[in-house]
């Protein structure tokens, strides 16, 4: 009989095929003496997708390769509650495991059970820590999302809501609980996940917002192991879409969250978040660049 998985892994890509390779490889290099499988979905890239991916790498039997004909973002991912693995892992194809990384984060979620998922530490290509670690978004911190916001925030309070917000005060050296987690590398227990893992209304932006916040819901916690460590080039696929999209769909995204997971303040926030969207573009349009981002 076919032993069980330990992590069912998932690494999908868009438009980031040049990166590909060294994500796979990294599998590859550190898994050991671990059963994994791996699935591999390209979004509809217009880059060549798999063509870069070398011939070893397609021939390891631990490796399946999805490609798609139309880009639904991060719903693709759903598929993996087919797979057999004890935990799903998702990795970003511009990210690289360090040794441990796997192991380190399986054994973490094998002793807290209370652990809905956990996320590597990450850092930049020359070794400094990115800082990609928030509070779960709630209606207060969407107002304090808006312009009109930040500036209360910042002449009232001292930036008091920004900073808590983004755990200004986080020690990345301790595992400390982290609502919402760096997304290029995260175990999750499927407990923790339901009946689907990406929320076909929001498969781009507000894909992990959404998910931490169904966790919690569900009673577990999400966790950063700093013993676990990748290396990730920020934002690699998203950088290499237009800004106007990414501000629709991040518009749009917001949106949907706050009438998900708080239908009744929504109904207030949607009117202040309109008129930032407006008072935005304004801004934008004069200095340039986007404001208080």
């Amino acid at each position: 009989m076919k032993e069980t998985p330990d992590i069912s892994i998932v690494v999908l890509n868009y438009n980031t095929s040049d990166l590909l390779e060294g994500a796979l490889q990294s599998i590859v290099a550190t898994a050991g003496d671990l059963r994994v499988d791996v699935t591999v979905i390209d979004n509809a890239s217009t880059d060549g997708g798999f063509a870069q991916v070398s011939d070893v790498i397609k021939a390891d039997p631990r490796f399946s390769f999805v490609p798609r004909d139309t880009n639904i973002g991060w719903a693709a991912i759903n598929c993996m509650l087919e797979r057999k693995g004890r935990y799903i892992l998702t990795l970003d194809p511009d990210a690289v495991l360090h040794p441990g990384a796997l192991q380190t984060l399986l054994a973490f979620m094998d002793r807290m059970p209370t652990a809905g998922a956990a996320t590597a530490k990450l850092l930049n290509s020359d070794g400094s820590p990115q800082l990609y670690y928030r509070r779960i978004m709630t209606p207060k911190m969407a107002f304090f999302t808006t312009l009109f916001g930040r500036i209360i925030d910042k002449y009232a309070f001292g930036l008091r809501e920004y900073k808590r917000y983004r755990y200004d005060d986080l020690n990345l050296d301790l595992m400390t609980e982290v609502e919402q987690p760096a997304w290029p590398c995260l175990i999750w227990r499927r407990e923790a996940l339901g009946e689907y893992i990406v929320d076909k209304e929001i498969p781009f932006y507000f894909v992990d917002v959404d998910m931490s916040k169904r966790v919690y819901e569900r009673g577990y916690k999400i966790y950063l192991v700093p013993q676990a460590t990748i290396t990730h080039l920020k934002s690699a696929s998203f950088g290499r879409t237009g800004d106007s999209w990414r501000r629709r769909e991040y518009d749009r995204s917001i949106l949907v969250y706050l009438r998900k997971h708080y239908p009744h303040a929504s109904l207030v926030l949607f009117p202040a978040l309109y008129l930032d969207r407006i008072l935005r573009a304004v801004v934008r349009t004069v200095i340039g660049r986007e404001p208080l981002h």
